[in-house]
């Protein structure tokens, strides 16, 4: 009989910036529901007995040909660029699982790149001060994917499923994207008509707890949708599920 995985819990994490309040300020209300649901995420989390979220971000500095990631000792971020400089998030690096996630990649044949910035992008700030700021306290791993094929970020995923199994205690795994953004005229990426069908087939495949779908979905529908976090969620299905 196989032995349980190490990963405790997985999940996919909004990060507008206008969803933190300092930020949003009066504006937050129009995110409300995405605020509340963080409270309900944290909570679960915690649950989980999780000390060490692995949190995988589409705002981090990419690298075409490798995954990278923030080093330590300690992780800080801040809302400078989005007008509250004054707010801000910090955590532990969790070193340990860091460089055996490394080992296990380079194993598979990739490189993980460390960067020279330890300041978050707002893709993992975000979810880092829902987190936080909902009771979660803990060490972090901030990583970034790559513009590999599909199949080499599930395979990625599979490296830190490995890395943390390697250890034996409860790690969390935290997808962070906010899907289309082409559903509205204003849209800054441009609106898309048939952009919405991107969000429904993957809340879709969420709710049927079928991860297969999404790794099987259309890739002309994720292009016309200008989606954020696909790749996101390709590495925590390698990491959680067996496909």
């Amino acid at each position: 009989m196989a032995s349980a995985s190490s990963i405790v819990f997985s999940g996919i994490a909004p990060h507008p910036p206008i969803m933190v309040p300092e930020v949003g300020q009066q504006s937050i209300a129009a995110v409300r529901a995405s605020i509340d649901a963080m409270a309900e995420f944290t909570e679960r989390l915690i649950a989980s007995g999780a000390g060490t979220v692995v949190v995988i971000s589409p705002h981090a500095p990419l690298d075409p040909h490798a995954f990278v990631a923030y080093q330590g000792p300690q992780l800080f971020g801040d809302f400078a660029d989005f007008r509250a400089p004054e707010t801000t998030v910090q955590a532990p690096l969790d070193e340990e699982l860091l460089k055996a996630i490394e080992e296990q990649a380079e194993t598979a044949g990739y490189a993980v790149i460390r960067l020279r910035s330890k300041h978050l992008d707002h893709g993992t700030a975000v979810p880092l001060y829902f987190l936080q700021r909902h009771g979660w306290t803990g060490r972090v791993v901030a990583l970034g994917y790559s513009f590999l094929a599909d199949e080499d970020h599930l395979r990625f995923g599979a490296c830190i499923k490995r890395a943390a199994d390697s250890f034996a205690r409860p790690v969390a795994f935290v997808a962070s994207g906010d899907l289309s953004h082409r559903l509205k005229p204003e849209a800054p990426a441009g609106y898309n008509a048939k952009a919405h069908l991107f969000d429904e087939a993957v809340v879709a495949a969420l709710r049927a707890n079928s991860p297969d779908r999404i790794v099987r979905l259309d890739q002309e529908l994720r292009r016309t949708a200008g989606e954020c976090g696909y790749r996101s969620m390709l590495i925590a299905i390698g990491a959680t599920a067996d496909l």
